[in-house]
């Protein structure tokens, strides 16, 4: 699967990161973005071997072309228990939740962090909700350090975790994490988050502050 557009090209690394990773859950065995000057200069640095960068041929045919415009999109939430349950955040309320988790290996890039820490900063994590946070690499969690984003992370009352592979398996009953993909989506996988009847709940750290969640948050004071 090939995404390509004028919102693609303007795509920072880490989303492009997300969008390629997420192609999976589309069908896709591989998801893929042209290399261009802001592919290249995120290799700056990042790797000394030589490499080639391609692109598709303009003659190219493809089995199917969907377009989308993305000025209609809205903040959506993918909700338990199907990837093709996504609803409007406007129309998710009523989720008591239990626990937040912010990271894990594909979507704790310094970008998610620095969203996170922007709501967080000043405000508490409510009583009685786990607040998680997963840097995806030593490198962020030591630059999130440098920033000042791990204490703010602290002083909202978040348990702060290692780069690692954790979340997933969580004991939880209602999980609001800022990760790759609900595990308990797929029938194969219900109960991988500690209990058969975990529910989780997937969106953007700005999407999990959205107005209408306030009585139910895991934030307080937005």
């Amino acid at each position: 699967m090939e995404f390509c557009g004028e919102t693609i090209r303007g795509l920072p690394i880490d989303d492009r990161f997300t969008m390629c990773n997420m192609a999976v859950e589309a069908g896709a065995k591989n998801g893929i973005i042209e290399a261009d000057p802001i592919a290249l200069e995120y290799l700056e640095g990042r790797t000394r071997e030589p490499f080639l960068t391609f692109s598709s041929d303009p003659d190219a045919v493809y089995e199917a072309e969907h377009g989308c415009d993305v000025a209609k999109l809205q903040p959506m939430v993918a909700q338990p228990f199907s990837p093709a349950n996504v609803a409007p955040a406007g129309e998710v309320t009523g989720v008591k939740l239990d626990q937040v988790v912010i990271g894990s290996c594909t979507n704790g890039r310094i970008s998610d962090l620095r969203a996170a820490a922007r709501i967080l900063r000043g405000r508490k994590a409510a009583p009685g909700v786990r607040l998680l946070v997963l840097p995806a690499t030593q490198h962020i969690y030591l630059q999130a350090v440098k920033e000042g984003l791990i204490e703010i992370f602290v002083e909202a009352g978040a348990m702060i975790s290692p780069p690692v592979c954790g979340p997933c398996l969580g004991g939880t009953w209602v999980c609001w994490p800022r990760r790759s993909r609900n595990l308990d989506h797929q029938p194969q996988f219900v109960g991988r988050m500690g209990h058969k009847n975990s529910r989780v709940y997937l969106s953007s750290p700005y999407t999990a502050r959205h107005p209408r969640w306030r009585d139910t948050s895991s934030i307080q004071g937005r």
